[in-house]
């Protein structure tokens, strides 16, 4: 039976889905999806808001953009515009909002995470060397490589896009991952729901017992992304960027009256 707690909130989200090209059927069946529930939500009473939007920063796009002989902005503004943002009239998407992560909101909040995170003493300066996979846009480990076939035969290639990942040596900030292994093994022994699909459960914590290892957070070679505010030679890594995108969304780092909920779905802020 649905339920008519008009008190009761649910917070749906697309994945923030990555500019580099235009979108393909798997980006509109993602966005359907996520339409779905939704209105399912909204007709069981509940207050619903529902985001989209997307990923814009990454040596992908800087390439896509060079190689079409514009700037980065100019190459997401004008696949926002004319490919990503039609196809939410096209499946008649009921979204609250629609974010990118060139907008100032998510730029702004996303330097004071980093920020807030350096403070607390769990970012530091260090040399990275290693394989990088454009196509990931991820540092890879040499055991996550395989052997090269055909014309990559002799080299080692990334197991999702099957080409070279490009060796890098950088000077980085890095996130202090480490730091975190023991409190995460702690929650999850008392909280074993938190990880789903259940089925996952013994995966996750096989992992995290095998111990955490530092990662890089930011792109001293990468350009196009979000300058760090206390280093504008380096740029937040991708991911680090993107994924925070989910908070920033909601309001994270923004005053009450700027946040995107306000006056429409107070409950899930």
């Amino acid at each position: 039976m649905a339920s008519t707690d008009s008190s009761a909130s649910f917070y749906v989200t697309t994945p923030i889905y990555y500019v580099n090209d235009a979108p393909h059927i798997g980006h509109a069946y993602t966005t359907v999806a996520g339409d779905f529930l939704t209105r399912w939500h909204r007709q069981c009473g509940e207050n619903v808001w529902f985001l989209t939007g997307v990923d814009e920063h990454g040596t992908k796009v800087q390439r896509a953009a060079d190689a079409g002989g514009v700037t980065p902005q100019e190459w997401v503004d004008r696949l926002v515009s004319t490919d990503w943002l039609p196809v939410l009239g096209t499946v008649d998407a009921a979204n609250d909002d629609f974010i990118r992560t060139t907008e100032v909101r998510h730029i702004e909040a996303v330097q004071k995470f980093w920020e807030a995170v350096r403070d607390n003493g769990y970012v530091y300066a260090a040399p990275y060397e290693g394989p990088y996979c454009v196509g990931c846009e991820e540092f890879k480990l040499s055991g996550d490589l395989l052997p090269g076939t055909g014309e990559f035969e002799g080299q080692q290639v990334c197991p999702v896009h099957g080409r070279p990942a490009e060796q890098l040596s950088e000077e980085n900030w890095f996130f202090k991952l480490s730091a975190f292994a023991e409190q995460l093994i702690t929650y999850y022994e008392a909280n074993p729901e938190a990880i789903q699909p259940v089925s996952a459960y013994n995966e996750v914590m096989s992992f995290l017992r095998g111990g955490l290892v530092d990662i890089s957070m930011s792109r001293s070679s990468v350009g196009w992304g979000i300058p760090l505010p206390w280093d504008e030679k380096q740029t937040v890594y991708v991911w680090f960027d993107a994924l925070l995108i989910y908070i920033t969304a909601v309001g994270y780092g923004q005053p009450a009256d700027r946040t995107g909920l306000a006056g429409r779905c107070a409950p899930c802020w």
